[in-house]
């Protein structure tokens, strides 16, 4: 039997584009009041182990923006594997910011998002709620071992080159 508790996404259109829920086309217009340019789902990046299709890209101060957008009640369990899933970026553009975003529909100030940067400190995500200010996140052991991976590759690739 189905889970009656769970919403399942409508197709939605939004700016002529035709976008997967109406979370996304919430958190574009988002974007729009912001006053921000940004791509529906811009590029699939790939690699050994996975790939990752970003349901938004942003362009800041010259540096790209990638961003996942899961609904608020997003289970604790799947932050990890999607933060993981979405580290395949970083090996072909290793200067991406990453965000995941849960999202509650119409309401920015209450949405948590992870942010992460392979040259952040020690490759670490900030984590922040709403207008809070952001702190490290203690999670990511899966992550750990992904990033250093990535490091490895781009090391190789550097010295094949």
């Amino acid at each position: 039997m189905a889970d009656m508790t769970e919403i399942k996404a409508r197709t939605t259109m939004y700016k002529g584009i035709k976008m997967r829920s109406r979370l996304e086309a919430d958190f574009a217009a988002f974007l729009d009041q912001g006053g921000l340019d940004w791509d529906y789902e811009p590029v699939c990046f790939a690699g050994p182990d996975g790939q990752w299709l970003p349901d938004f890209g942003v362009t800041l101060a010259e540096q790209r923006l990638y961003i996942e957008i899961k609904p608020d009640s997003f289970s604790d369990d799947d932050w990890d594997p999607t933060l993981t899933r979405m580290s395949v970026t970083w090996l072909t553009e290793p200067d991406a910011i990453l965000q995941l975003m849960l999202w509650p529909f119409g309401d920015p100030d209450h949405s948590v998002t992870l942010t992460g940067s392979p040259h952040e400190e020690n490759f670490t995500w900030w984590y922040a709620e709403g207008s809070n200010p952001a702190h490290a996140w203690p999670g990511m052991g899966q992550l750990e071992e992904c990033i250093e991976r990535v490091r490895r590759e781009a090391e190789e690739a550097g010295k094949s080159s």
